[in-house]
């Protein structure tokens, strides 16, 4: 069973930035959209834009989850990647904590 550590939004972004983002940008890691809706009128975002909640697999097994915002266009909002909420780190899952 893997251990659960609750960290910052800046160490669990370097760890997905680092070890996930590459593979699944080379089609080594498959994903998978779990939730997908309209942005919030507040968000910020253009008309049109979808928030969705990606989750990240390796052969089967779950490494990462993550919410990014897709514009009509289809690129990713924001800063252009998807912004990691857990990601899986050996045997530890990294999760954001409250700040």
């Amino acid at each position: 069973m893997s251990r659960i550590t609750y960290t910052s939004s800046e160490e669990v972004r370097a760890v997905f930035n680092t070890y996930v983002l590459p593979r699944v940008q080379s089609g080594e890691f498959s994903q998978l959209i779990r939730a997908s809706s309209a942005a919030h009128p507040n968000s910020g975002q253009p008309l049109g834009t979808r928030s969705e909640r990606v989750v990240y697999f390796d052969r089967g097994r779950r490494v990462a989850v993550a919410h990014r915002f897709v514009a009509p266009d289809g690129s990713i909002g924001g800063s252009g990647r998807p912004d990691p909420k857990a990601v899986r780190f050996g045997d530890e899952w990294l999760i954001v904590g409250p700040d």
